[in-house]
């Protein structure tokens, strides 16, 4: 089976089979942009869970759908968005570790250079959870998932042009909250 031949299983008669191909072949994925919007896992599963039965539950009423996943992430980001609202108690999500680091770290490193990997990776998704969620989402969709510019216009819904103006701002917001964090700490300012 195929993206194309589940998506039209789904659509013309709600089959489980197909859908299932499409939850496989994309949870990975859309457990990683719930982590970042939401900052736990709990809450990334639900928000997955959630988004994809709101999905399942959609198909009937589309006439045609060439690709899931740009389709799919506007009702999770959605679903994210509105789990976030819900919260009160931001903290709790500023408080979050993620442990990037330890997958890519060699063993040749020393203890003092691992220790400062993951310092440095905890003040990175520290300042991420401070952000706004398009500042955030746009940062991780471009520099952790590497996509372009044209894969972020689809994915957003919004022209390159603007992909471009969101990303310079949010690198902007990046930047000052990391001077502003690491001036703190005694720490070198990141350049212009």
């Amino acid at each position: 089976m195929n993206e194309v031949k589940a998506i039209n299983l789904c659509i013309k008669h709600r089959d489980p089979i197909g859908f299932e191909y499409l939850v496989k072949k994309y949870r990975r994925e859309a457990l990683f942009h719930a982590r970042i919007f939401l900052g736990n896992d709990e809450d990334a599963a639900d928000a997955c869970q959630e988004s994809f039965v709101k999905a399942f539950n959609a198909f009937p009423s589309l006439k045609s759908l060439t690709s899931f996943y740009p389709w799919f992430y506007r009702i999770l980001k959605n679903c994210c968005i509105n789990m976030l609202k819900k919260k009160k108690n931001s903290n709790k999500y500023k408080q979050y570790k993620y442990n990037h680091s330890k997958n890519s770290d060699c063993d040749t490193d020393s203890p003092t250079v691992k220790l400062e990997k993951e310092e440095e990776t905890e003040l990175i998704w520290l300042i991420l959870q401070e952000l706004s969620p398009e500042f955030k989402e746009i940062l991780v969709m471009k520099y952790l998932n590497e996509f372009s510019y044209n894969t972020i216009s689809e994915l957003l819904e919004i022209p390159r042009g603007t992909v471009m103006s969101r990303l310079y701002y949010a690198r902007k917001a990046f930047k000052d909250k990391y001077n502003e964090l690491n001036k703190n700490g005694n720490s070198e300012e990141v350049a212009e």
